[in-house]
């Protein structure tokens, strides 16, 4: 019996953990530096490296700086928001655009989703049928 009972506990602790893994609510990925290297809205343009539009992660703080000024900075999180598809008014494929980031306790505001993929962050916000929506692309520093 209590081999059993050890048995049980155990396979709900590896159930707990592996459960935890698979959770994307978090900002250990974007933490670092990143620079712009693309926005699209109602115009597109590129960015090349040192073009001074920075934003960067730190535990639960972000600072958005251009040309080494800061031009925004407080507190983020991040939240699991399987609505990117009808927030952005696009098409947006099963399992992409998970994750959301509320900046200063704001939830309100106006969604931005992410992805991360290598050294590549990708933020969508806006409803692009309706307001152009936007799409910007950073890259890791």
């Amino acid at each position: 019996m209590k081999r059993l009972l050890l048995l049980f506990f155990l396979i709900i602790i590896l159930v707990n953990i592996g459960c935890k893994k698979d959770n994307n609510n978090s900002s250990e990925g974007l933490e670092g530096v990143w620079e712009l290297r693309s926005a699209v809205s109602m115009l597109s343009s590129t960015y090349p490296p040192g073009n001074g539009h920075i934003i960067s992660f730190t535990g639960n703080k972000y600072e958005m700086k251009e040309n080494g000024q800061i031009i925004r900075s407080g507190e983020f999180k991040v939240e699991v928001d399987l609505t990117a598809g009808e927030s952005t008014c696009l098409n947006i494929a099963t399992g992409k655009y998970k994750s959301r980031i509320i900046y200063d306790n704001n939830a309100t505001a106006t969604k931005t989703f992410f992805e991360i993929s290598e050294n590549r962050l990708a933020m969508l916000s806006g409803c692009f049928a309706v307001d152009a929506g936007s799409s910007l692309e950073y890259e890791r520093q």
